[in-house]
């Protein structure tokens, strides 16, 4: 928690989005507990990687998301605002593009077939969203996870997450 990277913003936006963020410094470790995450206005300006876990997040939080003032996520490893879209109405999420924001309206993700696009958040990103669904996703081209996180199934798994690695 003390390092410069601005990832760490996420336990904010949970935070406002209404889960309960607890660090334990000590232990090295952050707990994250809520029930029913709520829609909000975020801006992802300085955490843009950060889009389209918060997408994922907010297929799942009632009412309207909106991941906001982020132009720099159209020219990422993919548009991540298009992408995130495109594919989480594959899996009936309703979404407005904007041309610096992504508007996600909460739902009940229904399992489907779906793209990473090659991107290894976005395929992170639906794994997350794929596991809290109805029925089964499947995720073309998971495998761009090796870019960054070769060993991201086995630690999903270990956190309670529901994967299945195919060839």
């Amino acid at each position: 928690m003390e390092d410069t990277q601005g990832d760490k913003a996420i336990f904010g936006y949970l935070e406002a989005m209404g889960a309960k963020v607890e660090i334990k410094k000590e232990e090295m470790e952050v707990v994250v507990t809520g029930d029913v995450l709520k829609g909000v206005k975020l801006d992802l300006n300085s955490t843009p990687d950060a889009l389209p876990a918060m997408a994922a997040l907010s297929a799942l939080a009632d009412g309207v998301t909106e991941l906001g003032n982020v132009p720099q996520a159209r020219i990422k490893e993919t548009d991540r605002i298009s992408v995130m879209a495109e594919e989480l109405g594959k899996m009936g999420i309703k979404c407005d593009e904007k041309e610096d924001a992504l508007i996600v309206r909460g739902g009940k993700p229904k399992g489907s077939n779906v793209s990473g696009h090659g991107d290894h958040r976005v395929v992170m990103s639906l794994a997350l969203l794929g596991s809290a669904s109805c029925g089964v996703t499947e995720i073309e081209t998971a495998e761009a996870v090796n870019i960054t996180f070769p060993t991201f199934a086995k630690d999903f798994m270990a956190c309670g997450g529901n994967i299945t690695v195919t060839e």
